[in-house]
């Protein structure tokens, strides 16, 4: 690591080149980067084996970098969460639910994806995190950018793709494209997925040529951190949703609506399931006011929320009380033939 950025997020900043919307690509902006500096940023995660991989190959580089996390990842596995604030890299989100075309979604609908995101990923980490956001797909929108600058949140965009989720990724072409695509640009921001297999055995042999090369790894701070929306914290119901089954990443795709006849197509996936957060009880934990509560869930079971999420064992979630709660989360990762 040659040095650290602490990057500006006052009145949204946007960094990267590679926007979806042309009105966003006229203001946006990449970090003051000199020749051969690269910025190393991961989406997606935390997800078990890769990620932890991706972790201990940074540690043998002593590089820092600068992880987008999903909420309902985030939730599934607050212990490796965790990790990347142990080991020192910063953690941004990458909306809760990772929806492929936000830029499509009614503005309130997208709008309450970040909100969500950011606080799950706050509350499984147990404190704020940096108010850096990254679009799924890099799917941004002129109203979502319009609003994150208004809640002085910046726009992460990327100026080298990985394509490490590409039809056919795999270790030896991740390394030979990114090599290439870096070396094209001098410099810049890198997008990864740390849930990604041929992402984590990539990496190491990516950062020694870099190395060998002479670019230089920089690590991205913020001097400030999120803060939720008072008055989307006050709406508790204001994510409330059915319960859904939707893909983090990869090509099969199914919602509450098709549940039943999913759609699927040969690829890798990540699919993962859960409710709704509850945001009130994410807020009072950032502002240090725990409590705990007793949720009526299913069939009347009462169950004590030890800290702040509270897990049903009723089907549907139906009949639950006190808000937009979190619950029955579980993941699945393979290979769909």
């Amino acid at each position: 690591m040659s040095r650290i950025i602490a990057a500006d997020s006052t009145h949204g900043a946007l960094y990267g080149t590679a926007l979806n919307a042309q009105s966003n690509r006229s203001y946006s902006r990449t970090l003051n980067l000199r020749d051969r500096e690269v910025v190393l940023t991961f989406d997606d995660g935390p997800l078990g084996t890769n990620t932890r991989t991706v972790l201990d190959t940074l540690d043998k580089h002593c590089v820092k970098a600068t992880f987008f996390s999903v909420g309902r990842m985030a939730l599934a596995d607050p212990k490796l969460l965790k990790e990347y604030d142990r080991r020192g890299h910063t953690i941004g989100t990458h909306t809760f639910s990772h929806p492929f075309a936000m830029d499509r979604m009614p503005p309130q609908d997208a709008i309450a994806e970040i909100e969500k995101g950011f606080a799950a990923v706050s509350h499984a980490l147990g404190k704020p995190i940096a108010p850096f956001f990254r679009f799924p797909g890099l799917r941004d929108s002129p109203e979502t950018v319009a609003y994150l600058a208004s809640r002085n949140i910046s726009t992460w965009s990327v100026d080298v793709i990985s394509g490490d989720t590409d039809p056919g990724a795999n270790a030896a072409k991740v390394t030979k494209d990114v090599l290439a695509r870096v070396r094209g640009a001098g410099k810049g921001i890198i997008l990864f997925h740390d849930i990604k297999k041929p992402t984590a055995e990539a990496l190491d042999g990516i950062i020694t040529a870099l190395k060998k090369d002479g670019y230089k790894f920089v690590h991205v701070v913020s001097n400030t951190n999120y803060k939720p929306n008072p008055e989307m914290v006050a709406k508790t119901d204001a994510f409330r949703t059915p319960p859904e089954m939707a893909t983090v990443t990869g090509r099969w795709t199914a919602s509450a609506a098709t549940v039943g006849r999913p759609e699927i197509k040969a690829g890798s996936v990540d699919v993962m399931r859960t409710e709704w957060v509850e945001l009130k009880l994410a807020n009072e934990q950032l502002t240090g006011n725990a409590r705990s509560e007793t949720a009526n869930v299913g069939g009347g079971n009462g169950q004590t929320a030890s800290g702040y999420v509270a897990t049903s064992s009723g089907g549907g979630g139906s009949g639950q009380t006190g808000g937009a709660y979190m619950a029955n989360s579980w993941l699945v990762t393979g290979q769909i033939q």
